[in-house]
Protein backbone atom coordinates (compact mmCIF):
# COMPACT_ATOMS: atom_id res chain seq x y z
CA UNK A 1 0.00 0.00 0.00
CA UNK A 2 2.86 2.39 0.80
CA UNK A 3 4.48 1.69 -2.58
CA UNK A 4 1.15 2.30 -4.34
CA UNK A 5 0.80 5.60 -2.50
CA UNK A 6 4.29 6.73 -3.50
CA UNK A 7 3.61 5.92 -7.17
CA UNK A 8 0.28 7.75 -7.28
CA UNK A 9 1.68 10.71 -5.34
CA UNK A 10 4.30 11.33 -8.03
CA UNK A 11 1.86 11.24 -10.96
CA UNK A 12 0.80 14.51 -12.56
CA UNK A 13 -2.35 16.18 -11.24
CA UNK A 14 -5.38 14.99 -13.17
CA UNK A 15 -3.59 11.90 -14.49
CA UNK A 16 -5.88 8.92 -15.03
CA UNK A 17 -4.88 5.72 -13.26
CA UNK A 18 -5.97 2.23 -14.33
CA UNK A 19 -5.71 -0.67 -11.88
CA UNK A 20 -6.02 -4.33 -12.87
CA UNK A 21 -5.56 -7.43 -10.76
CA UNK A 22 -4.77 -10.99 -11.71
CA UNK A 23 -4.14 -13.51 -8.98
CA UNK A 24 -1.66 -11.99 -6.54
CA UNK A 25 -0.43 -9.34 -8.98
CA UNK A 26 -1.75 -5.85 -9.63
CA UNK A 27 -0.79 -3.69 -12.60
CA UNK A 28 -1.03 0.09 -12.52
CA UNK A 29 -1.07 2.03 -15.78
CA UNK A 30 -1.01 5.80 -16.21
CA UNK A 31 -0.06 7.26 -19.58
CA UNK A 32 3.17 5.56 -20.64
CA UNK A 33 4.00 4.48 -17.07
CA UNK A 34 3.31 0.91 -16.04
CA UNK A 35 3.98 -0.77 -12.69
CA UNK A 36 3.51 -4.31 -11.38
CA UNK A 37 2.93 -4.80 -7.67
CA UNK A 38 2.71 -7.96 -5.60
CA UNK A 39 -0.48 -8.45 -3.59
CA UNK A 40 -1.57 -10.49 -0.60
CA UNK A 41 -4.61 -12.74 -0.40
CA UNK A 42 -7.72 -10.80 0.70
CA UNK A 43 -8.76 -13.83 2.79
CA UNK A 44 -6.18 -12.85 5.43
CA UNK A 45 -7.58 -9.34 5.87
CA UNK A 46 -9.32 -8.94 9.25
CA UNK A 47 -13.11 -8.88 9.28
CA UNK A 48 -14.15 -5.40 10.44
CA UNK A 49 -17.57 -6.72 11.44
CA UNK A 50 -16.34 -9.67 13.48
CA UNK A 51 -17.11 -9.88 17.19
CA UNK A 52 -19.81 -8.24 19.24
CA UNK A 53 -19.60 -4.75 20.72
CA UNK A 54 -21.22 -4.41 24.13
CA UNK A 55 -21.71 -0.63 23.98
CA UNK A 56 -22.52 1.73 21.11
CA UNK A 57 -22.88 5.50 21.34
CA UNK A 58 -22.33 8.73 19.42
CA UNK A 59 -20.78 12.02 20.44
CA UNK A 60 -19.98 15.25 18.59
CA UNK A 61 -16.66 15.29 16.71
CA UNK A 62 -15.74 18.52 18.54
CA UNK A 63 -16.28 16.85 21.93
CA UNK A 64 -14.13 13.83 21.07
CA UNK A 65 -11.44 16.14 19.65
CA UNK A 66 -11.38 18.12 22.89
CA UNK A 67 -11.13 15.01 25.08
CA UNK A 68 -8.10 13.86 23.07
CA UNK A 69 -6.38 17.25 22.88
CA UNK A 70 -6.68 17.78 26.62
CA UNK A 71 -5.15 14.42 27.57
CA UNK A 72 -2.90 12.96 24.85
CA UNK A 73 0.20 15.01 25.79
CA UNK A 74 0.43 13.02 29.04
CA UNK A 75 0.51 9.58 27.35
CA UNK A 76 3.62 7.64 28.36
CA UNK A 77 6.21 6.42 25.84
CA UNK A 78 7.73 3.93 28.28
CA UNK A 79 7.30 0.44 26.82
CA UNK A 80 7.78 -1.41 30.10
CA UNK A 81 4.59 0.13 31.50
CA UNK A 82 2.59 -0.56 28.36
CA UNK A 83 -0.73 0.08 30.14
CA UNK A 84 0.18 3.80 30.24
CA UNK A 85 0.75 3.98 26.45
CA UNK A 86 -2.75 5.23 25.74
CA UNK A 87 -5.79 7.11 26.99
CA UNK A 88 -7.97 5.44 29.59
CA UNK A 89 -11.66 6.04 28.84
CA UNK A 90 -14.48 5.04 31.17
CA UNK A 91 -17.81 6.18 32.60
CA UNK A 92 -18.52 7.01 36.23
CA UNK A 93 -21.09 8.71 38.41
CA UNK A 94 -20.23 12.26 39.51
CA UNK A 95 -22.96 13.50 41.78
CA UNK A 96 -26.21 12.69 40.00
CA UNK A 97 -24.64 12.75 36.53
CA UNK A 98 -22.92 10.05 34.48
CA UNK A 99 -19.79 11.34 32.77
CA UNK A 100 -17.44 9.96 30.13
CA UNK A 101 -13.90 10.58 31.36
CA UNK A 102 -10.54 10.37 29.57
CA UNK A 103 -7.31 10.07 31.58
CA UNK A 104 -3.64 9.81 30.57
CA UNK A 105 -0.48 9.76 32.67
CA UNK A 106 3.23 9.08 32.23
CA UNK A 107 3.86 8.69 35.94
CA UNK A 108 4.99 12.29 36.38
CA UNK A 109 1.98 14.22 35.16
CA UNK A 110 -1.66 13.37 34.67
CA UNK A 111 -4.30 14.88 32.39
CA UNK A 112 -8.02 14.37 32.87
CA UNK A 113 -10.99 15.56 30.83
CA UNK A 114 -14.64 14.61 30.87
CA UNK A 115 -17.98 15.27 29.25
CA UNK A 116 -21.55 14.22 29.84
CA UNK A 117 -21.84 10.53 28.99
CA UNK A 118 -23.74 10.02 25.73
CA UNK A 119 -26.70 7.66 25.56
CA UNK A 120 -25.44 4.07 25.35
CA UNK A 121 -22.10 4.69 27.08
CA UNK A 122 -23.24 4.13 30.66
CA UNK A 123 -21.73 0.98 32.16
CA UNK A 124 -19.16 0.52 29.39
CA UNK A 125 -15.95 -1.27 30.42
CA UNK A 126 -12.93 0.89 31.20
CA UNK A 127 -10.72 0.77 28.08
CA UNK A 128 -7.21 1.94 27.14
CA UNK A 129 -7.02 3.31 23.59
CA UNK A 130 -3.48 2.92 22.15
CA UNK A 131 -1.45 6.06 21.43
CA UNK A 132 -1.19 5.27 17.71
CA UNK A 133 -4.96 4.85 17.43
CA UNK A 134 -5.45 8.16 19.24
CA UNK A 135 -3.20 9.83 16.66
CA UNK A 136 -5.13 8.35 13.73
CA UNK A 137 -8.47 9.38 15.23
CA UNK A 138 -7.10 12.91 15.60
CA UNK A 139 -6.25 13.01 11.89
CA UNK A 140 -9.75 11.84 10.97
CA UNK A 141 -11.30 14.48 13.24
CA UNK A 142 -9.54 17.33 11.41
CA UNK A 143 -12.34 19.21 9.71
CA UNK A 144 -14.91 16.59 10.73
CA UNK A 145 -18.36 17.78 11.68
CA UNK A 146 -21.41 16.07 13.08
CA UNK A 147 -21.32 13.01 15.32
CA UNK A 148 -18.77 10.21 15.66
CA UNK A 149 -20.12 6.69 16.17
CA UNK A 150 -18.18 4.67 18.76
CA UNK A 151 -18.53 0.94 19.43
CA UNK A 152 -16.73 -0.69 22.34
CA UNK A 153 -16.01 -4.21 23.59
CA UNK A 154 -13.51 -5.53 26.14
CA UNK A 155 -10.83 -5.92 23.45
CA UNK A 156 -11.73 -3.64 20.52
CA UNK A 157 -13.00 -0.19 19.63
CA UNK A 158 -14.47 1.01 16.35
CA UNK A 159 -14.87 4.63 15.25
CA UNK A 160 -16.96 5.78 12.29
CA UNK A 161 -16.04 9.33 11.26
CA UNK A 162 -17.47 10.90 8.09
CA UNK A 163 -17.86 7.49 6.47
CA UNK A 164 -14.38 6.26 7.45
CA UNK A 165 -14.27 3.23 9.79
CA UNK A 166 -11.28 2.78 12.10
CA UNK A 167 -11.11 -0.49 14.05
CA UNK A 168 -8.43 -0.97 16.70
CA UNK A 169 -7.45 -3.43 19.37
CA UNK A 170 -7.32 -2.05 22.90
CA UNK A 171 -4.39 -2.23 25.29
CA UNK A 172 -4.89 -5.19 27.60
CA UNK A 173 -3.92 -4.27 31.13
CA UNK A 174 -5.08 -2.45 34.24
CA UNK A 175 -4.84 1.32 34.30
CA UNK A 176 -3.63 2.58 37.70
CA UNK A 177 -6.13 3.93 40.22
CA UNK A 178 -5.57 7.60 39.37
CA UNK A 179 -8.09 8.72 41.99
CA UNK A 180 -5.67 7.64 44.75
CA UNK A 181 -3.06 10.18 43.62
CA UNK A 182 -5.55 12.99 42.97
CA UNK A 183 -5.39 15.54 45.81
CA UNK A 184 -8.56 15.68 47.89
CA UNK A 185 -9.91 18.57 50.00
CA UNK A 186 -7.05 20.87 49.04
CA UNK A 187 -7.52 24.23 50.81
CA UNK A 188 -4.97 26.06 48.61
CA UNK A 189 -6.47 27.52 45.45
CA UNK A 190 -5.06 30.12 43.08
CA UNK A 191 -6.95 31.85 40.28
CA UNK A 192 -5.04 33.71 37.56
CA UNK A 193 -5.86 35.32 34.25
CA UNK A 194 -5.20 32.72 31.54
CA UNK A 195 -3.63 35.17 29.11
CA UNK A 196 -1.27 36.66 31.70
CA UNK A 197 -0.30 33.21 32.95
CA UNK A 198 0.48 32.02 29.42
CA UNK A 199 2.74 35.04 28.84
CA UNK A 200 4.54 34.48 32.16
CA UNK A 201 5.16 30.79 31.41
CA UNK A 202 6.37 31.58 27.90
CA UNK A 203 8.97 33.98 29.31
Amino acid sequence: AHTLYEIVRKLADGAEVRLETEGEQMSLTSGRSRFHLGCLSPDSFPDLKSGAFSHEFSLPAATLRELIERTQFAISNEETRYYLNGIYVHTLEVGKETVLRAVATDGHRMARAETEAPKGAKGMPGIIIPKKTVGEVQKLLEGAEGDVAVEVSDTKIRFTIDGVVLLSKLIEGTFPDYERVTPKNNDKQLSVDRGSFAVAVDR
